[in-house]
């Protein structure tokens, strides 16, 4: 296989394999730049830091407030399983995510195969 006519942004020659009908490899092709970008812009929208300061930031909270007396030991204990339930939720639908996505690509993938070994 060919390597990427492409250069990295320290200046040194690309490792990636090219595809049959390219000189670069799929992160460098100016063909494939839309969807870089769609897909770095999806990524950058389903990165779930802000849900999880969120609900550190309320637990933190709530610990505070059960040391001062202010909410009884055994609500803080139920609203501590309620997080950690939202917690395992967020988990498994990033897991469901990724194995979409895994199977969008694969879908390519084969096509692509198909097309080389029907050629």
């Amino acid at each position: 296989m060919t390597k990427c006519a492409a250069f990295t942004g320290k200046g040194r020659p690309c490792k990636g394999l090219v595809r049959p009908d390219s000189d670069y490899c799929p992160a460098h092709d100016p063909a494939r730049a839309d969807a870089r970008h769609r897909s770095a812009s999806k990524a950058a929208r389903s990165k779930p830091g802000a849900e999880v300061r969120h609900l550190k930031d309320r637990l933190g909270t709530l610990a505070d407030d059960v040391l001062a007396g202010g909410v009884e030991p055994k609500a803080a204990a139920v609203v501590t399983q309620i997080v950690g339930a939202y917690a395992r939720l967020l988990e498994f639908e990033r897991k469901v995510r990724e194995q979409e996505e895994f199977e969008a690509r694969l879908v390519v993938l084969e096509e692509g195969v198909r097309k080389r070994w029907d050629a």
